[in-house]
């Protein structure tokens, strides 16, 4: 599987302890779901993204492993997808603008479905120079308000762009 600088980067930064349950938004052609999968071989990544082409392709990159019951690819929108309550120790997205851009109805998804003590990584290319602070104050205004704050901001120079990840936690008391 070839895999870009910016993902295999990010499957690494994510790195999923053994038996983590993950949820990947924004799955595409399912790469960064097999990279997870690979590196968690007793747990469960599951993708989801809203574009019926994407879940195809995804699916299909990911056929032994939905065979073998550790991935699952999801169709449509997250706040559609029917998801266990508290059912996910990670939530991952790479490149999903959703995440940092009114209204944030996703950051209600990720409230009910991660886990105590679970977290969330929002990945994404850096286009320029002011990216990782228009990012990083979207995600504020949509995650703080749900309990979440940032925890720590990961930097990458991968090509063709650079990557940033934010990680993000349950604020104390939230």
């Amino acid at each position: 599987m070839r895999a870009s600088e910016r993902l295999t980067w990010a499957a690494g930064l994510v790195d999923p302890a053994p038996g983590e349950r993950v949820l990947e938004v924004g799955c595409g052609h399912g790469v960064l779901a097999a990279l997870l999968a690979a590196r968690l071989p007793d747990g469960v990544v599951v993708a989801v993204d809203r574009s019926p082409a994407m879940v195809a392709a995804a699916t299909a990159r990911n056929r032994a492993a939905i065979e073998a019951g550790r991935v699952a690819v999801l169709g449509g929108p997250l706040v559609a997808a029917e998801l266990p309550e508290r059912g996910f120790d990670v939530v991952v997205s790479f490149d999903v603008r959703a995440f940092w851009t009114p209204p944030g109805a996703e950051w209600d998804v990720v409230d009910r479905v991660l886990a105590p003590g679970g977290r969330v990584v929002v990945g994404f290319s850096v286009m320029a120079p002011d990216t990782a602070d228009r990012v990083r104050a979207g995600l504020r205004a949509a995650a703080e308000p749900r309990g979440f704050a940032e925890h720590a901001v990961h930097r990458a120079g991968t090509e063709p762009l650079p990557a940033a990840a934010v990680e993000l936690r349950r604020a104390p008391g939230g």
